[in-house]
Formats: structure tokens, C-alpha cells, sequence
């Protein structure tokens, strides 16, 4: 590439060539960063599923009493159920999208006209083609697409759900021990000493479980806060684009079908929007549960050395696990509120420039 500014472009054109995304390079050296930068991004993403799942299975295996695995089944119950409602309507989506664009030609050949019916994309842009011509091939590019990113989001998605609940169960699992360590019908008939002995146990094994719960929390979030950052702006800007031309689309009595189209679109941005941040408050939720069911139990009746390591979990309990998205959004009901607010407040300063 030489032309007059070319000097300009050195740098970006060496940062591109780092990952092999520049363009004008067609060297073996380009092929091999790109696979190279996929390896390391999807090898990456890989160790840190299996360390998440590993650290499952490991919660699993550590749970014997029959009603603390009827809770973390329970929970995980939840999570599968939300992967197959997720799977449904991620289906249900790419098989509407597919024939939205054919609708005009199915009917064509249920209901002729003397005319055929104008086909359109459901998604217009520049195919530097004839869209008319190339009609078909354009749709199954789009579709191929648009399935495999819908896959690729309920994968992440929901398996990022079934781990939250996971999270939420052994917190549960945790406040559970807790009871059970000041329940008086297991410590009846022993001494003193023995009586102590067991509630002090009991509570080490809740805060052992509670440890583990925060240590896959964190864990969680640190291996998300990054693609969420991205994903919360380029979900919040994509909301403000589609109000926009919805707005327009009203305003200026465009066709139905588009109308229809960005309707669905927007009540997908919030549906999304809201699902992420109502997941996070149940988290936060749960963690917060445990503070409460400590200061409920019978501690006042158990022996002073018990006593003493209850401020272990409570001091930790008193800070709810939460993850904090860009240093300064907390996916929550209250972020989901906030979220809300700004788009709004930034589609109405679009709109007044607009006009």
C-alpha cells in the first residue's frame, strides 16, 4: 500500500500486523498470527471454563448429607431449566429470522400476484452485489451468521447462569451448616466439652463452604468483567440506535414490517439487559442471605469458643459478592434501573440534535 499518507498509517498498520489483521498483507506471517491469536484467546477461554467446572465438580464431591445435595440440586435444577428455555428461544429466533426475508416469496407461490412481491433483507446494509440477484446467497450468509452468534450467546450466557445458581446453592448450602450448628436436637446428651466440640465443627464447615462459594463468585466475575464491559456498551449503544430509528421509523410512517422488526429488536435489548442484571442480584442476594440467617440462629445459647469464630463469617458475610462492571456499573436491579435511565437520557439528546 503507497500513496501520498501512507507514513500516517505506520503505526496502526504494525499493530494490525501483530494479529494479523491488516489487510493488505496476504504473507504466510498473517495467516499464522491470526490462528495464533485465536489459539490464544479460545485457549484461554477454555482453561478458565474448566477451572469454573472443575471447582463444580469439586463441590459436588464435597457434599454428603442428603439434604445439602437436594439444594444444590435444586439450584442447578434452575440453571438447566434456563439453558433449555434460552436454547428454545434462540432457535425459535434464527427459524423466524429465516423466514421473515422469504415471507415475500412463499407467498408468491401460496398467493400470486400479477406482480411479484418486493423481497427485502431483514438486516439492509452494502453487499457491494446485486441484493436482488444474489437474494438467496445474501440470506444464507446472514443466517449462518446471525446462528452462529445466537449459539455462541446462549452457550456463554447460560452457562454463565447455571454457575451463578451453582454460587447461590452453596451459599445456601452455607447458611444451612450454620442452622444446623445451633440445631439443640444434635447436640442433646453430650458434655460441655463435646457439645462445644460438634458446633464448633459445624461452623467450620460453614465457613468452609462459604469460602469455597466466594472463591468461585470471584473467580466468575474476574474471568467476565472484561467481555461484559464490552458487551454493556456495545448493548446499551445498540439500544440507543434502535430507539432511534424505531422513533424515526413512527414519525415518518415507514412500513409496518420494519416497525414490527425494531419492536422486537428493542424488547430483546431490554429482555437481555435485564435477565444479566436480575442473575446478578440474585447473587447478591444470596451472599447477603447468610449475614441475616447467623443473627436469626440460637447463638446465644452455644459455648463461647463457638461464638468466636462466628464473626469470621459474619464480618465477610456483611459484604455482598458483587461483580463491578468497568470499575463503576454493579449488574443489579437497581444498575438495570440506572441503565434504563441512560439510554434514555442519551436518546433524548440524539433526538433533539436530530431534529
Amino acid at each position: 500500500m503507497n500513496f501520498a499518507g501512507d507514513g500516517y498509517y505506520k503505526l496502526n498498520r504494525r499493530l494490525l500486523l501483530l494479529v494479523g489483521l491488516w489487510p493488505y498483507e496476504h504473507s504466510a506471517y498473517k495467516y499464522c498470527q491470526m490462528i495464533l491469536c485465536n489459539v490464544i484467546i479460545i485457549y484461554t477461554t477454555i482453561c478458565q471454563i474448566r477451572y469454573l467446572m472443575r471447582h463444580v465438580i469439586e463441590d459436588w464431591n464435597i457434599l454428603k448429607d442428603k439434604k445439602e445435595v437436594e439444594i444444590i440440586e435444586r439450584y442447578t435444577y434452575v440453571g438447566s431449566m434456563c439453558t433449555l428455555i434460552l436454547t428454545i428461544i434462540g432457535c425459535t429466533s434464527v427459524i423466524v429470522c429465516l423466514f421473515i426475508p422469504l415471507t415475500p416469496s412463499i407467498l408468491d407461490i401460496v398467493a400470486p400476484l400479477n406482480v411479484s412481491r418486493p423481497r427485502q433483507l431483514l438486516f439492509p446494509g452494502e453487499f457491494l452485489v446485486d441484493q436482488q440477484k444474489f437474494f438467496y446467497a445474501i440470506i444464507l450468509q446472514i443466517d449462518v451468521a446471525l446462528g452462529l452468534i445466537i449459539a455462541t450467546l446462549i452457550g456463554t450466557e447460560s452457562l454463565y447462569v447455571t454457575y451463578v445458581q451453582h454460587a447461590c446453592g452453596m451459599f445456601q448450602i452455607a447458611s444451612y451448616r450454620m442452622d444446623q450448628a445451633f440445631n439443640v436436637k444434635f447436640v442433646q446428651g453430650y458434655p460441655i466439652e463435646k457439645k462445644s466440640i460438634i458446633i464448633c465443627k459445624r461452623i467450620i464447615e460453614a465457613i468452609f463452604i462459604h469460602k469455597r462459594a466466594l472463591e468461585f463468585s470471584e473467580f466468575l466475575w474476574s474471568s467476565l468483567a472484561i467481555s461484559y464491559s464490552i458487551l454493556l456498551i456495545i448493548g446499551i449503544t445498540s439500544l440507543i440506535v434502535n430507539l432511534f430509528c424505531f422513533f424515526q421509523a413512527v414519525m415518518f410512517q415507514k412500513a409496518i414490517d420494519e416497525i414490527v422488526t425494531l419492536s422486537f429488536f428493542i424488547v430483546g435489548h431490554i429482555i437481555y439487559l435485564f435477565l444479566g442484571n436480575y442473575v446478578g442480584q440474585i447473587l447478591i442476594d444470596h451472599s447477603a442471605d447468610i449475614f441475616q440467617n447467623i443473627y436469626i440462629t440460637r447463638w446465644q445459647s452455644a459455648p463461647l469458643q463457638a461464638q468466636k469464630l462466628l464473626p469470621i463469617i459474619m464480618q465477610r458475610s456483611m459484604k455482598s459478592c458483587k461483580m463491578v462492571v468497568g470499575g463503576m456499573f454493579i449488574p443489579s436491579l437497581e444498575g438495570f434501573a440506572t441503565l434504563m435511565s441512560t439510554t434514555l437520557s442519551y436518546f433524548t439528546v440524539l433526538w433533539s440534535t436530530h431534529k
